[in-house]
């Protein structure tokens, strides 16, 4: 809709003035030869232009006199008054030239002038063109408005002044129903009872159909007051469908259900726990359920014992402060064997990378699948900075190797050698943002993933093979098993099965954690190819300097909330990142130390090494960061903020989920 302007009512005058002077112009031309004509028609013209100024004038005054009544008539006329919505007239500099009695009662018990006053601010920042139209929302005594109206240029004789004329439209009703029409909506969810094969086993045939009615009541009990559907998919997995308004109170609550369920023990070996994959997002049913089907794929391989919630494009999570409980079975392991025979074996070239500052497990699974490659007598080589953390040993034994020299090679050396057919393979990440290299991955068309840590925000999308296992030790781990259940047979240099072992080894910090019985059957495995077990041990002891330096790291700690540790590395050191897990390792070695974090600057980041000996899941604390891993053992990268500043953040987020444990 166009707007007013005043000036536009005087715009004529300019016309009349130049129409004017065209004619005298071309009179002054005809009458040239007719000294007396000529002087008689400059006479007439220049009684014209008078004349014209003065009425143009006179027209003005009649205007703006003309609007000046208007608004004392607005200030004075009772039907106005009496306008059926509250409205005001305000001027750019907050000024009030008028409200009708409903306004005053819309801003009952509030500082009328204050409040408009902050809305003309919010006005002027957000509209640049002057007669634009206003269309805003605002919430006043729980009650909901649309601002309309329109922004008018008046012309006053000291300068210009913006007035505008505000209506607004009590929308309280309109967010009711909207609220009751979202309130309505389907949310529809999976739940699964967690290692099911692995709960039942060696339970007694009374036991087992005990223990599986005992769930499901307790599922059904506190899913009732929703009103909603839950029903058996299957003998360990529920579907349940409900309104989304009751979304809250599970929140609020923080799935409390996750904890009951675990108070169960009818002879069972291993506790109860289950995971739960929840979409609120709008769809189709069957959009709902298959997105519900990822969320729960997406618990699971976080560990399970959580909820996962697809929310706004997002996954929130609850839960996950439980150990994870080892799977038995290989099935997997051999499947994605096979997978892996089929991706290489259709592709022309391989790429392997890790993550950045690659450590001994990330160095581990991408040497065994570099042999992997070879097997199949495909042109293959690790991404690298040779930039590690505490694996310098091992990079100079693979340069100086006869066979395995030329493995490594740069990004840059790399980059031109990718084409469709090229496979990369991604270990001990997921994450787009902590790959080696994110040149490489955003070339590749084809993605394989092999990593052991929870799945976060963040990941590689679109991967035609992901194998990410929590309960494995290591990707070094789930790397041994692949290259044992390979189609080809494959001949493992020694170098590389002590790569293996030392990624095990470091992850494991010495077998004493996160070590289940395929942790011990994949180093056996590696212990029979000849690794020399001694080297490696020597590889990864610190000399003299390195253990002041942690010894320093550590006096200078700091104990939050009675049993977390949290320390800060100087920068003045050597490879200060690799210092940081290795204190936050030494840190937890000290009595009624349960959890500690190191945080360290360097290269314009802050790196935070976060350890748990399992009372306190550090990846939920460390993810809030934006970072990741697992329970025992996680870190995070934060830019653009001084090490100080990231502590505070990582208090508070301690802090956070200490009380969400609560």
């Amino acid at each position: 809709m166009r707007k007013f302007k005043f000036d536009e009512v005087f715009v004529p005058k300019y016309r009349t003035y130049l129409i004017i002077i065209l004619l005298l112009l071309v009179t002054a031309c005809i009458s040239y030869p007719n000294p007396a004509l000529l002087f008689l028609s400059f006479l007439v013209y220049v009684f014209v232009l008078i004349f014209t100024y003065r009425k143009n004038k006179a027209m003005r005054e009649r205007v703006i006199n003309s609007m000046d009544s208007f608004i004392f008539k607005l200030k004075t006329d009772e039907s106005i008054f009496n306008f059926p919505i509250p409205a005001v007239i305000i001027t750019e500099q907050g000024d009030i030239l008028w409200n009708n009695d409903l306004l005053e009662l819309m801003f009952k018990g509030i500082n009328k002038q204050k409040y408009l006053e902050n809305i003309i601010k919010e006005l002027d920042s957000e509209y640049d063109d002057r007669f634009a139209e206003i269309d805003k929302e605002i919430t006043i005594h729980d009650k909901h408005y649309r601002i309309l109206g329109n922004l008018v240029n008046l012309k006053k004789k000291n300068g210009k002044e913006v007035a505008m004329m505000l209506y607004f439209i009590d929308r309280t009703e309109y967010y009711r129903l909207f609220k009751t029409y979202e309130d309505a909506k389907d949310c529809v969810g999976i739940i699964m009872i967690d290692n099911y094969e692995e709960l039942m086993q060696g339970m007694s045939d009374t036991d087992m159909p005990q223990l599986t009615a005992h769930i499901e009541r307790t599922l059904r009990e506190w899913f009732a007051f929703t009103g909603g559907i839950i029903t058996k998919m299957d003998r360990s997995r529920f579907l349940i469908v409900f309104d989304k308004k009751y979304i809250k109170a599970f929140t609020d609550s923080k799935f409390e259900i996750l904890d009951v369920i675990k108070e169960i023990n009818i002879g069972n070996k291993i506790p109860v726990t289950i995971s739960a994959g929840i979409v609120t997002e709008d769809g189709t049913k069957s959009e709902k359920l298959q997105a519900a089907v990822n969320a729960i794929d997406v618990a699971l391989s976080r560990g399970g014992d959580q909820v996962v919630i697809k929310k706004d494009g997002k996954y929130v999570f609850f839960g996950g402060n439980t150990k994870e409980v080892e799977k038995r079975t290989k099935v997997k392991s051999r499947v994605i064997a096979q997978g892996l025979h089929e991706l290489i074996s259709n592709s022309s070239s391989v790429i392997v990378m890790g993550h950045k500052n690659m450590d001994a497990d990330s160095l581990g699974a991408a040497m065994g699948m570099y042999v992997l490659a070879k097997a199949y007598d495909k042109e293959a080589h690790v991404c690298f900075n040779n930039k590690g953390l505490g694996i310098d040993e091992l990079c100079k034994k693979i340069a100086t190797s006869d066979k395995l020299s030329d493995v490594i090679m740069p990004e840059e050396e790399l980059l031109p050698t990718i084409n469709q057919d090229t496979l990369l393979i991604v270990v001990d990440t997921h994450k787009k943002d902590l790959v080696e290299s994110n040149a490489i991955l955003e070339k590749a068309s084809k993605v394989a993933i092999i990593d052991h840590h929870r799945r976060g925000e963040n990941a590689i999308e679109n991967a035609i093979l992901t194998f990410q296992e929590v309960y494995a030790s290591s990707t070094s781990e789930l790397v041994t098993e692949i290259l044992q259940y390979s189609e080809i047979k494959i001949e493992i240099p020694q170098l590389v099965a002590e790569c293996l072992y030392a990624g095990i080894l470091t992850d494991t910090k010495n077998f004493t954690q996160k070590t289940g019985v395929r942790t011990f059957e994949a180093a056996a495995y590696l212990k029979k190819l000849g690794i020399d077990t001694a080297m490696i041990n020597k590889a990864f002891q610190n000399d003299v300097d390195t253990y002041v330096a942690i010894a320093d790291v550590i006096r200078n700690c700091e104990i939050v909330f009675g049993n977390i540790a949290i320390a800060i590395c100087p920068n003045t050191i050597d490879n200060p990142i690799q210092l940081t897990g290795q204190s936050a390792d030494e840190l937890l070695n000290l009595n009624a130390i349960d959890t500690s974090f190191v945080l360290c600057e360097t290269g314009g980041k802050v790196y935070i090494s976060g350890r748990s000996n399992g009372k306190i899941n550090v990846q939920v604390i460390l993810e809030k960061l934006g970072g990741g891993g697992h329970m025992l053992m996680a870190g995070a990268q934060i830019q653009g903020m001084s090490i100080e500043e990231v502590k505070k953040m990582l208090i508070q987020s301690i802090e956070e989920t200490l009380k969400e444990k609560e």
